[in-house]
């Protein structure tokens, strides 16, 4: 199933803007009563400024008391995450974006970059309010990288 509009999700964060958004995907499964939406197979997720792809993507939503509207609650996305804004680009095996919290938890193998360089590590937390940004090496031990860019001051 190609071009399904998601609900008109009105969206308050930076990284998800009240606008509708396209999610083209190979299927979905809508489930209602968990204000639940899942989307499988070459999973792109396009509005302006924003793109998002994955193997699987899942996003929940519920009313907005004052408007009655749908809004973002929280989405996940699973295997070969990429996601590409106009400021920052980041990769990961797994992302969960937070709406109440502005918050973007990338796992597996993650990177981000921006004007200001790259950050890997195997956990990144990032405010996409505050741009705030936390990068963690993991278990295993790996260190986490930061690369400047000679720009920056």
């Amino acid at each position: 199933m190609k071009k399904w509009l998601l609900l008109c999700l009105l969206m308050p964060q930076m990284l998800w803007a009240a606008e509708p958004m396209t999610v083209d995907a190979d299927r979905f499964v809508l489930v209602q009563g968990k204000q639940q939406v899942d989307f499988f197979g070459h999973v792109v997720i396009q509005r302006e400024g924003m793109t998002l792809k994955a193997d699987k993507v899942r996003v929940w939503y519920q009313e907005d008391e004052e408007s009655g509207k749908k809004v973002l609650k929280q989405v996940e996305a699973i295997g070969h995450v990429d996601i590409d804004t106009d400021d920052s680009k980041g990769q990961s095996q797994y992302a969960l974006f937070t709406a109440a919290s502005n918050i973007l938890v990338m796992k597996g193998d993650a990177f981000m970059v921006s004007q200001q360089g790259r950050v890997e590590g195997e956990y990144i937390t990032y405010n996409t309010f505050t741009k705030d940004t936390k990068v963690v090496g993991g278990d295993s031990g790996k260190q986490v990288r930061f690369t400047f860019d000679e720009d920056v001051q």
